[in-house]
């Protein structure tokens, strides 16, 4: 066994790889699914333009509230590789969850060495398998799924990615110059450059400075113990951090200005300072039990709410976060990378916790974990290796080192077969939603999206079943009201679809989606005249919609306004980077452009 110290460490580089890459191969066959994907690929005509408009794009719009421009960079890349081939964009996001992995896998060697020093000999033993080991923890774990297996979700890994390579930038520049205290310029300047990388990526890491303060403590040791907190070897240390610190806290106003005019969250429209407190409770010792027990992933988890505040389960988490906090002070001094890891997972965890109301929260979502559970990763490789150096020394004998592989391996194993059949859950809307009704089945916004993708392949009686489901929850929910009206327009049922849209209109006035949906049943239904007035309004309240514009041509042909009718109808066409004319059939006005309520056939499309 002494012949794995000799191992090379682009084997076990190779390793992660490799492995990684495997565990999320069924991802590369699946779909787009029902839950922002549509709205950021298929239905965006933006990214589907030219690559210089897709650029623009990317660094101008906060689409779905949120502004990423490095995110939508990558693509942009995609869609001039794929197209509109969904395995293209899981294959990028499979290659950049790994790199993130090699990632953690040069970091944890980095901490390692620090904390750990020398092994027996003067050598580095166990190092880098302790190192492979985290890698793998952090790589292969189910809640690592959500991330990579969602097309929408892939600025958590890209902002995951240049935050870990940030720190190991960071951590890189304190160990050249340890002796004075200080980082090198450019090592601080590339450490800054990729946390500002990582903030236009998606900005879940804006807390960074904070936990670059922790590990300043340990296992860097800049900070407290001997060396103080605020004498004049320290400054430079603050000072660092004052630059980390002012970008991340431009994050903030970024974030509510780029959800400024939303809609509201599908869960909840108001901030409730108590329900905050509940959440963040919650969330707090939710993550930690699926990390040891990941069973029952879902997109969506129930959640407290003036409905149900869920104090059983607020306070059995409220008292799991004070015993876990309690054990980590006991042992701080006999291993401080314990208070640490924990310390960096309460700071990374929350501004996404919903304490605070910050960006597009919908609870607890498995994706929140990606950065904030590497420290436990690096816990448990350290672990690896102190053990392998104690039966380097004999303290610890062979069988029991064997037993501890054996049950790390097991534990990979494992995780790795659940996170392959939970990337498969992720192969379209209906296997999603369908799997997520099982794990919270009284939940609105599960079965407003499971009745959609039902919709959507030709389901239209199971689909309007479960909204029936989601409207007796949610009777007042613009969102759900919308995806009725349309199965139901689907259906043939005009006059039900024209009531059901039409009190959505009335929650949700300034809308444009909506009225247009509204404005092409009622022209379908021969009220033209009605029709044009929702479809007016729709174009007023987002004259970049290319749907308006194409509903509103077609009722204005309808309604003998043939000069207007052009008008849009090419404005419709340039918007949506089509060549003009569209096809006019005779004695029948314009076709409908393809839309939520599906071709004249009756299908049904996003």
């Amino acid at each position: 066994m002494r012949r794995l110290t000799g191992l090379r460490p682009a084997f076990l580089a190779g390793v992660v790889l490799l492995w990684t890459l495997f565990t999320f191969l069924p991802a590369l066959q699946n779909d787009f699914v029902n839950w922002d994907d549509f709205r950021m690929f298929l239905d965006n005509e933006d990214h589907r333009g030219p690559w210089e408009g897709r650029f623009w794009a990317a660094w101008t719009s906060h689409r779905i509230g949120e502004y990423m421009p490095v995110t939508w960079m990558t693509y942009a890349i995609d869609r001039a590789l794929w197209q509109d081939q969904a395995p293209g964009y899981h294959f990028t996001s499979l290659l950049l969850h790994a790199f993130t992995a090699m990632a953690v896998f040069a970091l944890a060697r980095r901490l390692l060495r620090i904390a750990l020093g020398p092994g027996p000999g003067g050598e580095s033993a166990g190092l880098w398998g302790g190192a492979m080991i985290a890698a793998l923890t952090f790589a292969v774990h189910p809640l690592r799924t959500e991330p990579v297996a969602w097309a929408s979700a892939r600025g958590t890994v890209v902002g995951g990615l240049l935050l870990v390579l940030a720190v190991l930038v960071y951590v890189d520049g304190c160990e050249q110059k340890r002796a004075t205290g200080r980082i090198p310029l450019a090592w601080l300047l590339g450490s800054l450059a990729l946390f500002a990388g990582s903030l236009l990526a998606r900005a879940t890491g804006l807390v960074l400075p904070l936990v670059l303060v922790v590990l300043d403590v340990y296992p860097l040791r800049r900070l407290g113990g001997a060396k103080g907190w605020l004498g004049p070897g320290e400054r430079p240390v603050w000072i660092d951090k004052l630059w980390f610190g002012a970008l991340g806290a431009l994050t903030v106003p970024m974030a509510y200005l780029a959800r400024g005019d939303q809609l509201g969250d599908f869960w909840r429209s108001t901030y409730d300072p108590g329900i905050a407190i509940t959440w963040g409770f919650y969330s707090l010792a939710f993550y930690p039990w699926k990390l040891v027990l990941p069973g029952d992933l879902s997109p969506v988890y129930k959640m407290p709410d003036a409905d149900d505040w869920m104090l059983g389960p607020v306070l059995l988490g409220l008292g799991v976060v004070a015993l876990i906090t309690a054990g980590v002070i006991s042992v701080r001094k006999r291993w401080p990378a314990i208070p640490t890891a924990w310390l960096a997972y309460l700071i990374l965890i929350a501004p996404l916790s919903g304490i605070l109301p910050y960006g597009r929260l919908r609870g607890v979502a498995d994706r929140y974990t990606y950065v904030a559970c590497i420290g436990f990763a690096i816990v448990a490789g350290g672990t690896a290796t102190l053990a392998w150096r104690a039966f380097l020394t004999g303290r610890l004998r062979r069988s029991r080192v064997v037993v501890l592989g054996t049950a790390i391996l097991l534990v990979l194993l494992t995780w790795s077969v659940l996170t392959w059949y939970q990337t498969q859950v992720w192969r379209n809307g209906i296997t999603l939603w369908g799997w997520a009704i099982l794990v919270t089945p009284d939940s609105p916004v599960i079965q407003n999206n499971l009745g959609w993708a039902l919709a959507r392949a030709g389901e239209l009686g199971q689909a309007e079943a479960y909204l029936r489901r989601a409207t007796d929850t949610w009777p007042n929910n613009p969102v759900v009201l919308r995806t009725l009206g349309r199965i139901l327009a689907a259906q043939g049922r005009s006059e039900e679809a024209v009531e059901t849209l039409l009190r959505a209109v009335e929650i949700a006035p300034r809308w444009a989606d909506l009225r247009t949906d509204l404005g092409s049943v009622l022209s379908d239904n021969g009220a033209t005249s009605r029709a044009v007035a929702h479809l007016e309004r729709a174009v007023k309240l987002d004259p970049k919609e290319p749907r308006s514009h194409a509903f509103l041509g077609r009722a204005l042909a309808n309604a003998g306004r043939q000069e207007e009718a052009e008008q849009h109808l090419r404005q419709a066409a340039a918007l949506s980077h089509r060549p003009w004319p569209p096809v006019i059939a005779p004695g029948d006005g314009v076709p409908p452009p393809e839309s939520a309520l599906g071709p004249p056939a009756g299908g049904f499309r996003p």
